[in-house]
């Protein structure tokens, strides 16, 4: 953390936040150890752990060894450049302070917000602690109760890697914690991947849709690797794996509105589970009371609502424009890997929205004040107007594959209506200024 403060100003941010900074005081090695040794010895869990792996697992963490990667399976996962290691001892007074502040505020608005599944994982983890989360004991805690373990990453890794990790039920987790006071933030830290995540691993529907994520990558690459035996040349091999990178971009949006960014109809109101969300106490508040963000109700047991996620992109540095709302948690589990490939590949195909556009078909229950009409981004594309990078994203790639001689009678087929035709105007500018360049 790069601010450093006095034992004054720690003392009154905490009390700003009804704590005491004797709260935040993290246990030693010795004390670690003991809750360690407890909790590797439970057998009234979903999954126990056998004798030996645990005797194993606790000499590791005896060694002081910095916590990596889970190792209380057979499974594991190289994290190649990404591999990092938790230093618990090397936390500082103000970031586990941070933890502290941040989970406070954290539980003011998930017991308000959160959906009931949410919540009773909460309580089964209690993630509301004044320190941070040892990773050797929240590691054991998490495999007990679901069968997933953590693996230590130093940074956002690609799609890949962070798919594998599914495959074999490794979540990554980062290090460190976000600035003291600070609610919202584009990279992950122990307040999302912790504070945010975990409860999510406890409700089987969400659990299901991370691991078929992570089998989901494993069919596309499996599927790359044949292809790379039949190319013939670099070239032809750099194509391909661009396409499978292509792939798991599509397939990570529907893991974003899912598990990331997800809300669920419960008791006839609207709740959110996302991680993303409720690891940020004002996008909680502001997913469900905030006029501003568009709401979209969807089904994704029907092909045509898993799409609509695959095609919208979205931006990280922000709030949501659009959330989309789960009709019931198990409509999530027809999330089969299978049908997250199909989705990936067709969105490939298509002309993609923008999270800021409701789009012909879409189970409106709010349109947000910012809201952009369709064809708009073309428009403010040729008029030379500033867009955010998902705008020009979004509008450059779906006029070269409307210039290219998209069959936009046809090419909609998967989707519930096709979106108002790409004025003429519009794709011959488009055609002319490339012509030209």
């Amino acid at each position: 953390m790069s601010a450093t403060f006095t034992e004054s100003q720690l003392s009154e941010i905490a009390a700003r936040h009804g704590l005491s900074l004797r709260d935040v005081v993290p246990p030693d090695f010795a004390q670690r150890i003991v809750a360690l040794k407890e909790q590797l010895a439970r057998t009234d869990v979903r999954f126990p752990i056998p004798p030996e792996t645990a005797e194993k697992y606790l000499a590791l963490a005896e060694s002081a060894a910095p916590f990596g990667v889970g190792s209380l399976t057979d499974e594991s996962v190289d994290l190649g450049p990404y591999e990092n290691f938790q230093h618990f001892d090397q936390y500082s007074l103000a970031e586990h302070l941070s933890w502290a502040c941040l989970i406070v505020e954290q539980q003011k608005t998930k017991h308000r917000y959160a959906c009931r599944e949410y919540l009773e994982g909460e309580q089964l983890f209690a993630i509301r602690g004044t320190t941070i989360p040892d990773y050797y004991l929240l590691n054991a805690r998490i495999y007990q109760a679901t069968g997933w373990q953590l693996a230590t990453v130093s940074e956002i890794i690609p799609a890949e890697l962070f798919f594998t990790c599914h495959s074999r039920r490794f979540f990554p987790v980062t290090t460190f914690m976000r600035a003291l006071e600070q609610d919202y933030l584009q990279e992950p830290d122990i307040g999302h991947d912790v504070a945010g995540h975990v409860a999510t691993f406890t409700i089987p529907a969400v659990a299901s849709v991370m691991r078929n994520h992570g089998k989901a990558r494993d069919m596309v690459y499996a599927e790359r690797d044949e292809k790379l035996k039949q190319a013939q040349s670099e070239d032809e091999k750099a194509k391909i794996i661009a396409w499978a990178d292509e792939l798991l971009l599509y397939a990570g949006r529907i893991y974003w509105f899912t598990v990331e960014f997800g809300l669920v109809m419960q008791d006839g109101e609207v709740r959110d589970f996302g991680a993303g969300i409720l690891s940020s106490p004002g996008e909680t508040i502001f997913s469900i009371d905030s006029p501003e963000p568009s709401r979209v109700l969807i089904d994704p047991a029907k092909d045509a609502d898993l799409l609509r996620l695959a095609v919208t992109d979205y931006l990280i540095s922000e709030f949501q424009k659009t959330y989309f709302v789960m009709k019931s948690f198990d409509r999530l589990e027809s999330l089969t890997p299978e049908r997250i490939v199909w989705a990936a590949k067709r969105a490939m195909e298509l002309p993609h929205y923008t999270w800021r556009e409701i789009v012909p078909g879409d189970q409106v229950i709010n349109v947000g004040r910012g809201v952009t009409g369709i064809n708009e981004k073309y428009f403010r594309l040729q008029a030379g107007d500033q867009l955010d990078e998902c705008l020009t994203r979004c509008a450059t790639r779906n006029l070269n594959i409307i210039a290219a001689g998209f069959d936009e009678a046809n090419g909609y087929r998967d989707l519930k209506l096709p979106p108002p035709p790409v004025p003429p105007s519009i794709v011959n500018w488009w055609k002319n200024r490339h012509d030209r360049s």
